[in-house]
């Protein structure tokens, strides 16, 4: 269990990083992992976006950066799920 967190919580760190210095040659995956997930919300009803300025992009809203952090916490998680388990090899079950 230990291992997914620390999996999770690298994961995590490194799309922040991302986030916060983004190389050029990464800018167009960095905005699709923002708005991808916001195109989907968008479209089940969710308001999540902010006003838009003519002829730009509409900014996130603040539930939008919401939705945005927990669709890659979960995804993360399941990535660091599944690695956990390849890593930790088969278990026997006591019958």
């Amino acid at each position: 269990m230990r291992l997914r967190w620390v999996l999770c919580g690298v994961l995590l760190a490194m799309q922040a990083l991302t986030l916060v210095a983004r190389p050029d040659a990464l800018a167009p995956a960095v905005a699709g992992s923002i708005y991808l997930p916001l195109m989907v919300a968008n479209a089940v009803g969710l308001p999540v976006y902010g006003r838009a300025e003519s002829g730009g992009w509409a900014a996130p809203s603040v539930l939008g950066w919401c939705v945005v952090a927990v669709f890659w916490a979960l995804v993360w998680w399941g990535v660091a799920m599944l690695v956990a388990r390849l890593l930790s090899g088969p278990r026997l079950r006591a019958s």
